[in-house]
């Protein structure tokens, strides 16, 4: 997951290259004060420089074949893909300790110590490169000179996904204080509905209205402070929210269609106030006075543990004459974003398509 720049430990984007360029130039030192006591020569000995930069080459390949790669599949539970991994590892630093051993005799072919070397871990046969001495020696250096390079990306990691973590949940906490202060005390608020549709209970349209207005209502102050709710309750405060849609936009003004009955399992668990954000982006960008035939056409089907959500529109006409091609997200998009980010991680594909004509949604989730 790619993590956003206001939660970097960098100051700015030119921080993070110069930063790694003066932490790989470190580490080419540590290297060269290494690998001089086994040429037992000076730090800066020609042959004992030139394998010390073999050795950085093998660290920095390593060190971000791991970052790129290896930890997103841990994340993901791999496990067949870390052994794939730990194989190309491996065989990356052995390709390059044999390559610059083989030049380096070449370029030294008295020098003792690179005949040696050359001797014990140049591989020139299949069955020499799983040899035990060799084995031991490639991994030696693999972790030697690659620890601390990956210990300092998952403390980052770690530093950088807590930062984002406190920001949401002090965000999410300013928001609900901020809707403690301006909500209508709820007891109040349902009991004056329970006199309303007393008195509108022989005009089955009003009543009905009433009704849904008032499961919506008790859903958002209750039901969506949990942690999870059941796909039944969020497809009956979605088909609520859509009926009185319905009811407030006539079939002349838009064609609303929808189909939430494909589910297998209607008890599996949900996050909360997850699929609502798309429904009112269609509304809120899809009904427009510059649409003539308006039209919003949504889908869920769950299958085996995934839920597919879709969601189409089509798009207003801008002041122009012409076609708007502003997105049709926003704010509300952008914190649905975050949210699925955090709640779902790996377990989410989201798929947002606009024409001229048409912005389309399709949000898939592992439950």
């Amino acid at each position: 997951m790619a993590r956003s720049n206001e939660f970097s430990i960098y100051p700015n984007r030119s921080a993070k290259p110069l930063l790694h360029i003066l932490y790989w130039s470190m580490m080419l030192f540590f290297i060269m004060a290494i690998t001089s006591y086994s040429f037992k020569a000076s730090i800066f000995y020609t042959e004992s420089v030139l394998f010390s930069c073999s050795v950085l080459l093998n660290a920095i390949l390593i060190h971000y074949f791991v970052c790129y790669f290896g930890f997103q599949h841990i994340r993901k539970k791999r496990w067949a893909l870390i052994i794939v991994d730990i194989l190309a590892i491996y065989f990356i630093s052995l390709l390059i300790t044999t390559s610059s051993l083989n030049l380096l005799k070449y370029l030294y072919p008295e020098n003792a110590v690179i005949g040696r070397l050359y001797q014990n871990f140049a591989v020139n046969s299949f069955r020499k490169a799983f040899n035990g001495e060799l084995l031991l020696w490639i991994f030696s250096l693999i972790i030697w000179f690659n620890t601390f390079g990956i210990i300092i990306k998952i403390g980052k990691d770690f530093h950088e996904s807590s930062l984002e973590k406190l920001a949401i949940a002090q965000e999410k906490n300013s928001m609900e204080i901020s809707f403690l202060r301006a909500q209508i005390q709820p007891h109040f608020l349902f009991n004056t509905l329970n006199s309303i549709y007393g008195l509108i209970i022989h005009n089955e349209e009003a009543s009905r209205v009433v009704i849904q207005l008032s499961n919506l209502l008790r859903f958002s102050l209750y039901d969506s402070a949990k942690e999870h709710i059941t796909l039944k309750e969020e497809i009956e405060f979605l088909s609520n929210y859509l009926l009185l849609e319905k009811m407030r936009y006539k079939e002349s003004r838009v064609q609303i269609e929808y189909d939430f009955e494909q589910i297998e399992n209607k008890e599996k668990i949900i996050k909360p106030l997850i699929l609502i954000n798309f429904i009112e982006n269609a509304f809120k960008h899809g009904i427009n006075a510059t649409i003539k035939n308006a039209w919003i056409k949504l889908s869920m089907t769950e299958q085996d543990g995934i839920l597919t959500f879709h969601s189409a529109n089509n798009k207003p006409i801008a002041a122009n004459g012409k076609r708007n091609h502003e997105s049709s997200g926003g704010l509300g998009l952008k914190n649905v974003r975050r949210r699925l980010e955090l709640e779902y991680q790996t377990r989410y594909s989201l798929d947002i398509k606009e024409t001229d004509d048409v912005y389309e949604v399709a949000l898939v989730l592992k439950l």
